[in-house]
């Protein structure tokens, strides 16, 4: 029993400390008996290890004690209201205690002086209004410690579509890996950021960020990526899909520098887009995605019609794609082998040739064919129309009030023609709208606004 017991430690518990022992002390005193003598009850043995500096244990490991929760807790949402670790440490420098000690190369500089009279500087006592302002510091950053942090204010430029979501803001030009070249005159607009999730067999649900990023010059040439990021590093993401947008650049033709050549129809996916051109000072009317794109690309006037699903990653492709695939005006010349005219509203339908074929050779009506579709609007949207609109009805139209109102107008209804036509026969003098009786009763004529206006003008003075 003696050889078991010496290699054995146990805790001795005396006037309220405790401390580390061994069974050996005791040993002398304890009278080993017999097994047929009378039996002695064996000492409390309680295993401990001795503490050290070397042995303490880390910040990590105790905060683990008040946060810690098992994976299958995280999922069922226990680990939402735990306490956050903090840094008590915060604010704390080195070289400045209690002992108000000044330690050259930690609480001030190594030497003192300048040029010749450079003298190393050796460890003195710190003056007090050093230590009262490190003091200060200290005290402001512990009391920042388990404080929400407040969103930073963002101006009204700055924002995107919306002011509480990073979705249409700007993020500046790429960086280019080659130090010698730059982006110049690029800008960068977010389009989509979401979080996704992915199944695996050992992680379990995974998540990560996508950001769907576009960039360009506002002179033709712009390009676009969608780029995966690590969850929670969202800024890091921007970056990273900022610089990919611009390792993916391509080049569009525009028509006047401001919008697209043709009318085209596009689509990707479920995705229907019909674009069509404007003339200039209309403004890019579409969806808010197309709009940015088009900032970034340079086309100023633009009208898209969106049909189908609206899923933003759709709708970039399907843009992207009909603009690559449309057609200049000679190409198109060139194809059908005739001249190429443009008749706008804008102009009054005045004919203008926009393009003619290369080789001067024009077909006649003999050799265009019987079944040739020659309505551009069919040939640029290739066969297909967007859906009309249906007219905006009167939803009074067909109630008995309405049906009244218009029999109380009917003696009414051409006065505005029958005044606009007398003006146009008579004159803008006073006088022109007059009864057809006005002949044999000159007074029937319409009252002068003017004589009225002047009338009251006069009486008010």
């Amino acid at each position: 029993m003696q050889s078991i017991l010496s290699g054995v430690r146990s805790l001795a518990i005396s006037g309220g400390q405790t401390k580390c022992v061994h069974l050996s002390q005791f040993l002398p005193a304890l009278q080993l008996a017999s097994p047929t003598s009378r039996r002695v009850s064996s000492p409390l043995i309680v295993q401990a290890s001795c503490m050290s500096v070397y042995q303490n244990s880390d910040a990590n490991t105790l905060w683990k004690t008040m946060t810690g929760v098992s994976q299958q807790g995280k999922k069922r949402g226990r680990a939402r209201n735990l306490l956050r670790p903090k840094n008590l440490n915060r604010g704390q420098m080195l070289g400045f205690g209690k002992k108000k000690i000044d330690f050259p190369g930690l609480s001030s500089k190594t030497s003192t002086g300048t040029g010749v009279s450079v003298k190393k500087k050796e460890i003195t006592e710190m003056s007090p209004a050093t230590y009262r302002k490190y003091e200060e510091g200290l005290e402001k950053s512990r009391e920042i410690i388990g404080q929400k942090r407040g969103k930073r204010k963002i101006s009204p430029l700055e924002r995107g579509w919306t002011g509480g979501k990073p979705l249409g803001r700007k993020f500046g030009a790429p960086k280019a890996v080659n130090e010698e070249l730059s982006f110049d005159n690029f800008e960068s607009i977010l389009l989509e950021f979401k979080t996704v999730f992915h199944m695996t067999g050992n992680l379990g649900r995974v998540r990560r960020t996508s950001a769907l990023m576009v960039t360009g010059n506002g002179n033709g040439t712009f390009g676009f990526t969608l780029t995966a990021g690590k969850y929670g590093g969202n800024m890091k993401t921007f970056k990273s899909a900022t610089n990919k947008a611009g390792l993916r650049l391509i080049n569009i033709e525009r028509y006047e520098d401001r919008t697209v050549f043709h009318d085209f129809f596009t689509q990707y996916a479920n995705t229907r887009i019909y674009v069509e051109q404007r003339p200039p000072g209309t403004g890019v009317i579409a969806h808010r995605g197309i709009r940015a794109i088009c900032e970034l690309a340079g086309i100023k006037d633009l009208y898209a019609k969106l049909e189908g699903s609206n899923h933003i990653q759709s709708i970039t492709k399907a843009f992207v794609l009909g603009l690559l695939r449309q057609k200049t005006h000679q190409t198109l010349a060139d194809e059908k082998r005739l001249h190429l005219v443009e008749m706008r509203p804008e102009n009054d339908y005045f004919p203008k040739i926009l393009a003619s074929p290369s080789d001067g050779k024009v077909r006649t009506k003999a050799e265009i064919g019987h079944d040739e579709f020659l309505d551009f609007q069919m040939v640029s949207f290739e066969g297909h129309l967007p859906t009309p609109r249906p007219p905006k009805r009167n939803p009074w139209e067909g109630s008995s009030g309405w049906d009244l109102h218009l029999r109380r107008g009917w003696a009414y209804e051409a006065h505005p023609r029958v005044r606009q036509r007398m003006r146009v026969e008579n004159g803008e003098e006073w006088g022109a709208v007059r009864s057809h009786l006005y002949e044999k009763y000159p007074e029937c004529v319409e009252p002068d606004k003017r004589l009225l206006f002047k009338d009251k003008t006069e009486a008010s003075d």
